[in-house]
């Protein structure tokens, strides 16, 4: 069984947007303020299935070595459909091991500080000021426990990225993993009023606000 850690790594320079590629920098104004920026975030689809179904699944994903293996006894618990989409999100996850954009020191999923090349293939297709996603209480509730149980936020990676697919292959794993479990848990925490919360990912960073 996978025991996940907590993982808190200094996000570096490399993921700020003067780091990207030039078509990546030249696309965005030089300055707009956090507000104007909140609101021309692209609000993204959730598949609710995929992203509930970490509390069952987040046992069969294990680190072999240096890359993660989802257990195919998975499939006992979660519908094939489930399973297939956590395997492309942990394929996602291992590309960026093996890129070096990520790493794993003592058992931890983290950010390789020394990786310096970030292209715009890192942004997918980024939208202009990232993307909202948009959480219910019961969602929120879901990756809180999630996060408190592993004491670790890269099952909260594998969630995203397999409810989202067209977030796979973005720096948007750099931005949590980098952010840490703590501020992670007290972000969600301090902003689910009952209502659940709104996660926008920026290029290199993420914030949270009420719903």
């Amino acid at each position: 069984m996978l025991k996940m850690k907590k993982t808190a790594i200094i996000l570096t320079g490399v993921l700020a947007l003067t780091a990207v590629a030039p078509l990546a920098a030249s696309a965005a104004p030089t300055q707009h303020s956090a507000e104007q920026a909140s609101k021309e975030v692209k609000q993204v689809s959730l598949d609710a299935e995929t992203f509930n179904a970490i509390t069952d699944i987040e046992k069969f994903i294990k680190l072999d070595g240096n890359l993660y293996t989802l257990d195919p006894a998975a499939k006992e618990v979660v519908s094939e459909r489930v399973f297939d989409n956590y395997s492309k999100a942990i394929k996602s996850v291992n590309e960026q091991l093996k890129k070096g954009i990520l790493q794993t020191k003592n058992g931890e999923l983290i950010v390789n500080p020394d990786y310096q090349e970030i292209g715009t293939n890192m942004y997918g297709n980024w939208y202009w000021w990232g993307y909202a996603l948009t959480l219910s209480d019961y969602e929120t509730k879901e990756q809180i426990n999630v996060i408190e149980n592993t004491r670790d936020t890269s099952a909260f990676v594998f969630a995203i990225l397999a409810a989202i697919p067209g977030l796979q292959g973005t720096i948007v794993p750099s931005a949590i993993l980098t952010t840490g479990v703590s501020v992670v848990l007290g972000r969600l925490k301090a902003h689910d009023l009952g209502r659940g919360v709104t996660i926008n990912f920026h290029p290199g960073y993420f914030e949270v606000t009420s719903n």
